[in-house]
Parts: C-alpha cells; structure tokens; sequence
C-alpha cells in the first residue's frame, strides 16, 4: 500500500513539472526546450510533452483506482468477518435456549 502511494505521489510531481513546461499560447519553457533542441523542432517537442502528459494522466488514474479497490476490498473482508462473528453469536445463543 505504501508503495501505492508513493508511486502516486511521484507522478503527481511530475505531472506538474510536465504541465509547467508546455507551451501555453506561446509561453513556458517548451519554447526554451525547442529553441536548444534543433533536431527535433518545435513541434516535434510540443507533441512528445502533449503524449507524456496523457500517459502520466492515464497512470495516475489507473493508479488512483487500484488504490481505491485495495483499500475497499481490506474493509469488504473486515466487514465479512464481523458478520461471520455476529452469526455465530447469534446461533450459539439460540442454541443455548
């Protein structure tokens, strides 16, 4: 589980560097990373942050999700046992009677 979050947390961070370095009508620093990178040019860099944001996204998602199924599927067995105990309570008591 912390490991879960970890990874959560580390692409988190760098899906806020990604954003910050896109080109937003005609700022940010991917004007920089395009002006000192000629061979690939600036739209070439452009769509290469543009694909690294969807995929930091769609991790983050997947990851996000998977964390909220193991932490619900911990309290549906917590939640399973409980009741197991309540019904054997409750049958050793009319059992008594």
């Amino acid at each position: 589980m912390a490991l879960l979050s970890v990874l959560i947390i580390i692409i988190a961070v760098l899906l806020i560097l990604v954003v910050i370095i896109q080109n937003s009508k005609g700022g940010g620093l991917d004007a920089n990373l395009a002006s000192q990178n000629q061979s690939f040019g600036a739209k070439k860099t452009t769509e290469i942050i543009e694909k690294v944001t969807w995929y930091l996204i769609g991790a983050l998602a997947i990851l996000c999700i998977i964390s909220t199924k193991s932490i619900s599927g911990g309290s549906d067995k917590d939640l399973g046992d409980a009741q197991t105990q309540v019904e054997q309570v409750t049958d050793s008591e009319e059992g008594e009677e």
